[in-house]
């Protein structure tokens, strides 16, 4: 690592913001305080002098089973010394104690976390679909604060872990965006809890009991609120019934990202699971 640099724990999240909008990312101040400031996440960053040149977060889901690292950025200039692999051996200190340390890694990043023991599980993509007016299915209708504790034991089955406070702390951010499928006795079949990034809007905990299901929520999600120019889906490449639905309506894709585990393998998401979230919050 090169001469001058330091890791110390991350106290401002206006500084993660600033570092998030240098590699183009969707996370808005919000995101950053939930991972700077709340008690389930960490971030740690890397100083010259006092400018905040790098920076690795993680979220803590199902208590300490899991830890889910994100916002793993280095300023440009700054590439190339180790910094990212310095913050991370912290933060994975730091997080000794959990099973699981879990990630979502492009293919160029990948090989930073294979060398600190990172395995891959899974290879998913990032779909967009520009916005255009279309009907919401009746079926669909908000989901409300009341539906949280069911909508949370859906997700833990569907996931694989509880995690709770960040649906919640979703919820609270994008309750407009927010939707659920019920049976014909009123409980809970589906839902998912939409956001919007600063560039993008994001259908993401999409749980549904089958592919047409999942997409009656994500266009309730995509006609809610200011109408981005883009709603992204986050889906793994083996669930390929609904990637070759997404891109038999329309749906462009993007980013391709692996899924990677250190330490007990986490727990793999279900069948009926769409829209992944990850730590960062997409």
């Amino acid at each position: 690592m090169m001469d001058g640099i330091r890791i110390e724990k991350a106290v401002n999240p206006n500084e993660l913001l600033r570092l998030a909008g240098t590699v183009g990312w969707n996370q808005t101040l919000s995101d950053c305080e939930e991972l700077v400031l709340r008690d389930d996440a960490v971030c740690f960053f890397a100083l010259h002098g006092n400018d905040v040149i790098g920076s690795a977060a993680a979220k803590f889901y199902g208590g300490r089973a899991m830890g889910y690292i994100n916002m793993v950025i280095v300023l440009e200039p700054y590439r190339g010394h180790h910094i990212a692999t310095q913050m991370l051996r912290t933060l994975m200190d730091y997080l000794k104690d959990f099973k699981t340390l879990r990630l979502y890694a492009t293919e160029a990043g990948s090989h930073v976390y294979s060398k600190l023991g990172f395995s891959t599980y899974a290879v998913m993509h990032k779909y967009f679909r520009s916005w255009k007016p279309a009907a919401i299915s009746p079926r669909i209708t908000p989901l409300l604060e009341t539906d949280l504790d069911a909508a949370a034991a859906l997700d833990a089955v569907s996931f694989g872990l509880e995690r709770k406070n960040i649906l919640k702390y979703f919820y609270e951010q994008g309750r407009t965006a927010s939707f659920k499928l019920t049976r014909p006795d009123g409980t809970l079949s589906g839902f998912t809890i939409g956001r919007q990034g600063t560039s993008t809007g994001h259908a993401s905990a999409i749980t549904a009991e089958n592919e047409e299901d999942a997409f009656e929520l994500f266009e309730a999600v995509a006609q809610s609120g200011s109408h981005t120019a883009k709603t992204m889906l986050i889906l793994p490449d083996d669930q390929k019934k609904m990637v070759r639905m997404a891109q038999d309506r329309g749906f462009e894709q993007g980013t391709s990202l692996l899924c990677m585990d250190y330490g007990q393998g986490g727990p793999k998401p279900a069948g009926h699971y769409y829209g992944m979230l990850g730590g960062d919050f997409g």
